[in-house]
């Protein structure tokens, strides 16, 4: 009996010493939360499930507003070189996404469809009838999710090179197991809610990176067909997060997208690196609608 009961308990003990190991790798090769700096201006928006940060520039004025989406893990900052550019080419939002940057957001579901009902009511409760949506990386992935299911409320699209694409990005190793593999994606958001990890890593993100990325599918792909509303997409040559090659393929999908080529230099990071395209397309969308405006009249 004594011999059983021993087992038992060391059998206990490496199943707990297998599960910490695992809990613990995950805590530290899973993305994390970090300072983000403020903004002048910033507010927030209280909601029952949690906190937005987000700032605004002539929103008072009555025409579609621009509203710029980060991408997985940034925040509102991630716009700061598009920002200014964009100051006189009518109202514009940008926001830390739910879940990221200094929005302190209480959810187990962070998936494209999900986080495109959170941002069409942050869009309600700003009184916005209608926005253009600009979105880079896996905000750009979530413009298109919101373009195709939204349709009355998303006017036009600039996406920067999207990661939606199923098997686009460039990821390897433990990475690519937890994503792509379903028993391990499976366990490791298991872990990912459970106290301990909480406990250990109450700044990791790793739950936010599993839900969205498993958006990142066929269905991402079927939406894209349901796309009509005018949409550019950004990319560069040198992007070695999410390679060209998959732009081409997106813009081939979306039956109104035109495609973008920003500088060698910008990589992955369009927004600060190569703002200036980005700027002259919104910049010559308002004006196209405000002398539509004007014509009307």
């Amino acid at each position: 009996m004594t011999r059983y009961f021993l087992c038992a308990c060391w059998i206990c003990l490496l199943t707990l010493t297998m599960y910490l190991t695992w809990a613990l790798m995950l805590g530290w090769v899973g993305p994390s939360a970090y300072r983000v700096d403020e903004v002048a201006g910033q507010q927030f928006l209280t909601t029952q499930k949690g906190v937005i940060r987000f700032q605004t520039q002539n929103i008072s004025e009555r025409v579609d507003a621009v509203v710029l989406l980060h991408g997985f893990n940034g925040s509102l900052n991630s716009w700061s070189a598009l920002w200014p550019l964009i100051r006189e080419c009518g109202p514009s939002v940008r926001l830390d996404l739910p879940g990221f940057g200094q929005s302190f957001w209480q959810s187990e579901d962070y998936s494209l469809a999900r986080q495109s009902r959170d941002l069409m009511q942050f869009v309600d409760a700003l009184d916005l009838d209608r926005v253009t949506l600009v979105g880079t990386s896996m905000g750009a992935s979530l413009a298109a999710w919101a373009a195709a299911h939204y349709p009355n409320r998303v006017g036009a699209l600039i996406l920067i090179a999207p990661s939606g694409y199923p098997g686009s990005m460039s990821i390897k190793g433990f990475e690519k197991l937890l994503y792509q593999n379903i028993f391990a994606h499976k366990l490791a958001r298991y872990t990912a809610q459970s106290a301990v990890f909480n406990y250990f890593f109450g700044n990791s993100r790793l739950l936010q990176a599993l839900t969205v990325t498993r958006s990142y599918n066929a269905q991402w792909l079927a939406a894209l067909a349901r796309i009509h509303q005018p949409t550019w997409v950004v990319w560069s040559q040198t992007d070695r997060r999410v390679p060209f090659q998959y732009g081409e393929r997106i813009v081939g999908l979306v039956p109104s997208a035109q495609l973008v080529t920003a500088i060698d230099a910008a990589g992955h990071d369009i927004p600060n690196r190569d703002p200036y395209p980005i700027a002259k397309l919104l910049c010559d969308l308002q004006n196209q609608r405000t002398a539509k405006d004007d014509t009307s009249d």
